[in-house]
């Protein structure tokens, strides 16, 4: 397995072997032309693989009527509220109108809190194309902020990941999307620099908010005779387990999105749930959090394992549960990585004092378990608050992390476990240029100084 000591070392090769594109579609006056392309595109794809000429007739949406699996659908697939109607309409070729309400029948709704989606981190939409083609081009019509009142918006990312066989998965790359509250709906695109083959197709769809609005999913290319081999190259695995200080505003993936800027290639797997504590995960018994801890490290290998504790835990709470968990992360192979969480207080002269105990706690922890790299988190939002008490980095509840915090959260993490240099990140979430400033100055105090916490 791939250790963080040695992957610096390798950036020269992974470049030589693969072509990484950071492009964002050209600004125009046209508003409806620009709500259409609203998206910026970060693909992967081999210079050798097959062009396609998309003039050619038979380069089309080779999804049109193609069948499909759904997950993240709310409260969960069997009785949804907003249901994809007669299992076909993400492929009918019938996208929704610029007007459309959220209940129209061409929108089906998956939500963070549905089973499925807090397991996986992701709706999902799985298409089978029923044979092999090559594939250049992936698009989802989504919701918007046109219905914000109710509290829709545009999701923050899609990635594609493409299979020949439907067992094994290669990552083709992510779409961000603009949101609008002028139309219902948006187009997010990724288009790839070269052609890949499959007949099986994942779009993996995380949200700003709780809900997520899709009517239709195209996949475009040409028929080809034969499955090629992928490029091949090897990713960092991880496994984060926490809660929403880890899911909320899609941390996980916008830590990979900054690995990827920087010419490191992870992937990533959730295992958390809202408000858990380390306790549950390490209770065999417990369906939701026990059991599927079990599931994740039994199914697969994993290189890191990213660990956090409910924001109520202290160490007589982590402890007990770290002597369960450590255990079956070393069986599995994987390195332990703390998180530091930042205090959750809604009260922020509180905070101080709450963001002590996680720093004594995770402190501690790190010693009992031989864990050098230790996410100080808790400090850069100490910092950020102090030095720029402009910077939104807490959501309106006061308690979670914004999207702006999401992102500090992610510089921070890319910084310890990788010593990424985050100052000119290609990879910015679309932040203002003075929260950006704000997030990174902040990030790498914490990283290279630390928090002034008292002693004792």
């Amino acid at each position: 397995m791939k250790r963080i000591t040695s992957c610096l070392l390798s950036l020269s090769l992974v470049f030589g072997g693969l072509i990484f594109s950071l492009c964002g579609c050209e600004s125009t006056n046209n508003e409806s032309s620009t709500q259409e392309q609203t998206s910026t595109v970060l693909s992967e794809a081999e210079e050798s693989t097959p062009m396609i000429i998309t003039n050619d007739p038979a380069y089309t949406n080779v999804a049109l009527g193609k069948s499909y699996t759904l997950s993240g659908l709310h409260p969960d697939e069997n009785a949804p509220s907003y249901p994809d109607e007669s299992n076909s309409s993400m492929t009918d070729g019938a996208r929704a109108a610029e007007n459309a309400k959220y209940s129209d029948k061409a929108f089906a709704g998956f939500n963070k809190t549905a089973r499925k989606y807090v397991e996986n981190g992701y709706a999902l939409i799985s298409l089978d194309l029923g044979g092999f083609y090559y594939l250049d081009k992936f698009v989802a019509n989504v919701g918007t902020a046109y219905h914000l009142s109710v509290g829709i918006d545009a999701p923050e990312f899609m990635a594609v990941y493409l299979s020949n066989d439907g067992n094994e998965w290669f990552y083709a790359g992510t779409a961000e999307c603009e949101d609008t509250t002028e139309k219902s709906s948006v187009d997010i695109t990724l288009t790839l620099n070269g052609a890949l083959s499959a007949r099986y197709v994942e779009f993996r769809i995380a949200g700003k908010g709780n809900w997520i609005m899709i009517s239709e999913v195209e996949a475009f290319g040409i028929p080809a005779e034969e499955a090629l081999e992928y490029p091949n190259r090897e990713a960092i695995s991880f496994l984060c387990i926490g809660n929403s200080s880890t899911y909320f505003f899609n941390v996980p993936d916008k830590f990979k999105a900054i690995c990827k800027s920087a010419g490191i290639d992870i992937e990533i797997d959730y295992c958390c749930v809202g408000s858990a504590y380390l306790s549950q995960f390490a209770d065999a018994n417990d369906e939701s959090r026990g059991q599927l801890l079990r599931s994740k490290l039994n199914s697969k290998k994993y290189d890191y394992v990213i660990v956090q504790d409910n924001s109520n835990a202290d160490y007589s709470d982590s402890k007990p549960a770290m002597e369960i968990i450590a255990p079956m992360i070393k069986e599995n192979g994987a390195e332990i990585l703390f998180y530091k969480r930042y205090s959750s207080n809604d009260v922020p002269a509180n905070r101080p004092e709450s963001a002590l105990r996680h720093h004594k706690n995770y402190t501690a922890l790190a010693k009992d378990y031989n864990v050098s790299k230790v996410a100080p988190v808790a400090d850069a939002f100490l910092i950020c608050e102090q030095k720029y008490p402009d910077a939104v980095i807490f959501h309106t509840d006061n308690s979670h992390h914004s999207h702006a915090g999401a992102y500090l959260i992610a510089c921070v993490w890319a910084k310890t476990f990788f010593d990424i240099d985050i100052s000119n990140l290609s990879y910015t979430a679309s932040l203002d240029e003075k929260t950006l400033s704000a997030v990174i100055d902040s990030a790498k105090i914490a990283c290279e100084q630390g928090y002034d916490f008292p002693e004792g």
